[in-house]
């Protein structure tokens, strides 16, 4: 039996698994809204997000009443989240989330200062105001008071892991989303230590293979005594999580996800990861010591499909997929560069903003709705090509689709299968994450990683057409050119 914690970003959840790759046998949420402003604040409470957990899993007592005795809890988290503690382990900031961009002054001077490339291929990320360098630099650029009181600078899931068990520590793939994990030694990397003024001992430490189980402090024990045998297992992130409760816990399977934005990753041993050179439109995390996750994410996804809903004149849901379906490839004229947000994988241009090229009076809602859903794939195939010709992925691996926006529309999974020249299958993503983490705490106490554990599919698979496949590389080479000439030179 196993107790997953979910610290999603709009809900804490908890669910009980009898089995790792089963269903959850019951389930508790709290849902939540992180406090953010016009000024780019994205914030969340830590003491708030610990009475989030606590309530959660008191909700689940009744249930585990009738249960046979809870080995492990194993815990997601949103991830590239930052707080301070004061010497006795409290909090004195709030938990800086993954979206706040407040720091983007302080990433944009770090990238004048260091070579971004190097850095990439050190730890495995960018110098971007969503990774710590560049958030630390902001908080003792703006608040050098606060900063000097600040005995430890942690994740969220760190200061929860003490909060409940006493103990400081980072998982791996935690302190990988921080941009400060060295990938080779997996522990903190000392440039970035020496060129931000700290000590190791100022951050948490990063939980080893060998190091000693955690559970419960004694007042939780008490007050959960279903859970007092119950180890923890180091925390996650949320997209490693999700990646291996999809099946992909290899160079076999590519999860590919359009939600919101999109990303595109793989499993891959972490040792032979870090001696070989990372692509430049990739970044490399960590599920645990012995497996890196590898791959993109984009700033576009489903939040363009629904820009073109809410802008165009479009028929209605079930019509525009039918007509976005019967149209030809590359059919429309239209070139797009999709970065309404900027851009993340695969250039890393933020400030570069979205286009629309080759528009004529015969250009319908349709055919720019298409067109966008297309340079969405396009760009997905760069990343899927730069994972495959790395060697990190399979040539042969198949696509292992998720998120709202594929899972409602067949014709973008059609054209994502085509623009990637791969086969591509439905996932089942019900409940991903947190099958993600109950396999990975399973692994923990013993359990085959790979081999017993196919994706999990809903059972459509849509392959690639070769002709399809050909007018998208045509395509993607307006859109390579388009890009080129409204790149952005990096303000100084």
């Amino acid at each position: 039996m196993i107790l997953v914690l979910d610290l999603g970003s709009s809900s804490t959840r908890a669910g009980l698994y009898a089995h790792a790759s089963a269903a959850p046998v019951a389930i508790a949420r709290r849902t939540f809204d992180f406090s953010v402003d016009e000024r780019g604040r994205s914030e969340d409470d830590p003491r708030a997000a610990l009475a989030r957990v606590i309530d959660v899993i008191d909700k689940l007592a009744p249930a585990a009443a009738r249960l046979p005795r809870i080995e492990w809890i194993g815990v997601s988290s949103y991830a590239t989240s930052l707080l301070g503690l004061d010497a006795a382990g409290q909090p004195l900031t709030p938990a800086y989330t993954y979206a706040d961009t407040r720091a983007a002054a302080d990433a944009r001077r770090m990238r004048q200062a260091f070579d971004e490339l190097e850095t990439l291929q050190r730890t495995g990320c960018r110098l971007r105001a969503n990774y710590w360098p560049a958030r630390i630099a902001w908080l003792q650029r703006t608040q050098p008071e606060l900063s000097a009181r600040v005995r430890r600078l942690v994740s969220l899931p760190d200061y929860l892991t003490q909060a409940l068990c006493g103990e400081l520590r980072s998982g791996v793939s935690i302190a990988a989303w921080t941009g400060m994990l060295n990938r080779a030694t997996r522990d903190w990397d000392r440039a970035w230590l020496e060129r931000l003024g700290l000590r190791a001992e100022q951050l948490a430490p990063v939980w080893t293979q060998q190091a000693q189980p955690l559970t419960l402090n004694p007042p939780w024990a008490a007050r959960w005594p279903w859970l007092k045998h119950a180890q923890f297992a180091p925390p996650l992130g949320d997209g490693a999580a999700a990646n291996i409760g999809s099946g992909c816990v290899d160079a076999s399977q590519v999860a590919v996800t359009i939600g919101t934005t999109a990303a595109m990753r793989v499993v891959a041993d972490a040792t032979s990861a870090a001696q070989a050179p990372l692509p430049q439109a990739l970044w490399q995390y960590f599920v645990d010591h012995a497996h890196a996750l590898i791959g993109g994410a984009t700033t576009e996804g489903g939040n363009v499909f629904a820009w073109a809903r809410r802008t165009l004149q479009l028929p209605p849901e079930a019509e525009l997929e039918r007509a976005l379906a019967d149209m030809q490839p590359n059919a429309h004229g239209l070139t797009v560069l999709p970065t309404f947000a900027g851009e993340r994988s695969p250039g890393y241009a933020e400030d570069i903003r979205a286009t629309l090229h080759g528009l004529s009076l015969s250009s319908s809602g349709v055919d720019i709705v298409r067109a966008c859903m297309e340079a969405i794939a396009i760009r997905l195939a760069q990343l899927n090509a730069a994972l495959r010709e790395s060697g990190l992925a399979r040539q042969d691996a198949r696509l292992v689709a998720s998120g709202g926006a594929l899972e409602t529309s067949p014709a973008w999974c059609q054209m994502v299968a085509d623009a990637c020249g791969s086969a591509l299958v439905l996932a089942d993503t019900s409940e991903a994450t947190s099958r993600g983490v109950a396999m990975v705490a399973a692994w923990q106490a013993g359990q085959a990683m790979a081999g017993d554990t196919p994706a999990r599919t809903a059972g459509r698979v849509f392959e690639p057409r070769p002709a399809h496949t050909q007018a998208y590389r045509a395509a993607g080479e307006r859109l390579a050119a388009l890009y080129a000439a409204l790149l952005p030179a990096e303000p100084i």
